[in-house]
């Protein structure tokens, strides 16, 4: 749960999220949090850059405060798109669902747990939206970190934090929230589209060493890279997978393991997806890649994890007419890392968050 800002306004610190980045950098920092950022894609103007962005607040300073929430929103019976603010009667005020970071919990499962304690709604992630940063007392800082969530379940009940809800239009949101911070993310919200549809794309967990004699296939996760494993079977299900793939390797496939289980999803093994193929077939591995697009066109969500040597390679093999354009720069993926691609109806990356370790935040 959250406290309300004392009485404040947004710092306007200088922020990635604003589009003042250089064109010839590869990643641009918000002050305090080198971690968190743009990531560029060269076709896009920069008022767009946030479309491809990193989100990562492992090495925050201390004195800030972490916290994760979403933009709750769902279909009216008419079809009209409806966002989710809250009364908070503690403090009298209407905002957007948020709260603080337990001890070893993720930006990702942070924001899930948060929205269904306060309003009671299952939901599912989307796009990135914004981080937020303004000042508390005792030199500290609460940084916020904000998805798009759509709404999947759940009904609302009242409960300490939270007496009522309001269902609103956008605009309608605009007007009664009471924080130009939230105002902003409403704004960002707007501008992302709720019919883009997620594939996520994974790099395996850290491996140790392979038993004397033994070939590099066969080389298993270690402590590190099993725990990796179980923290991106949470993000999977936040994001909604429906469909599990892997390269031919143990450490590829210990790494969705723990998914497939938390998911009852069954893990298919795709030979393409291994270092070895899309060096020797290159065309065969973008294909598949360009094929989990086209399911997640088609409703589905697939998750698929590699190696890091082809992770670049599928994601430069996108079809991008239209939208993002990822290059070298910002196409590598750390172990245990995860991109989460969003595509338009059609199979064209329209946007991407990549996050680079599914651990703890602290």
């Amino acid at each position: 749960m959250h406290s309300a800002p004392a009485s404040w306004t947004p710092t306007g610190q200088s922020s990635p999220l604003d589009g003042l980045v250089s064109s010839h950098t590869a990643l641009s920092s918000t002050a305090g949090d080198p971690h968190t950022g743009a990531l560029l894609a060269d076709n896009q103007g920069s008022a767009r850059k946030w479309f491809v962005y990193r989100i990562d607040a492992r090495q925050s300073p201390d004195n800030h405060v972490l916290a994760a929430g979403g933009v709750v929103w769902r279909r009216s019976k008419s079809g009209e798109l409806e966002v989710l603010l809250e009364h908070r009667k503690r403090y009298n005020d209407w905002s957007i669902p948020k709260g603080k970071i337990d001890p070893g919990e993720s930006l990702v499962m942070a924001a899930i747990r948060e929205i269904v304690e306060e309003t009671g709604f299952h939901v599912r992630l989307g796009k990135f939206l914004k981080r937020v940063q303004y000042p508390l007392s005792g030199n500290r800082e609460k940084v916020v970190f904000y998805w798009s969530a759509e709404v999947i379940g759940g009904k609302f009940r009242a409960n300490s934090e939270v007496d009522r809800i309001a269902w609103l239009s956008v605009p309608e949101a605009e007007e009664k929230i009471q924080y130009e911070s939230d105002r902003k993310v409403l704004q960002r919200f707007l501008k992302t589209d709720v019919a883009w549809h997620p594939v996520i794309l994974v790099r395996h967990g850290r491996a140790g060493e392979c038993s004397p004699g033994a070939a590099d296939v066969l080389r298993p996760l270690d402590a590190v890279g099993r725990q990796q494993a179980v923290t991106l079977a949470e993000a999977a299900s936040a994001y909604g997978v429906t469909e599990l793939y892997t390269a031919d390797r143990v450490r590829c496939e210990q790494t969705m393991l723990p998914t497939s289980q938390l998911l009852n999803l069954p893990l298919k093994v795709e030979r393409t997806l291994s270092e070895e193929a899309a060096l020797i077939h290159p065309d065969d591995t973008v294909d598949f890649w360009l094929e989990m697009c086209e399911r997640a066109a088609r409703g589905k969500i697939p998750m698929v994890c590699s190696q890091g040597g082809v992770i670049p390679t599928l994601l430069e093999g996108m079809e991008t007419t239209g939208g993002i354009a990822l290059d070298s720069r910002v196409c590598k993926c750390k172990k245990g890392g995860m991109w989460v691609i969003f595509v338009d109806d059609h199979g064209i990356a329209k946007a991407a968050d990549y996050l680079p370790s599914p651990l703890a935040v602290r």
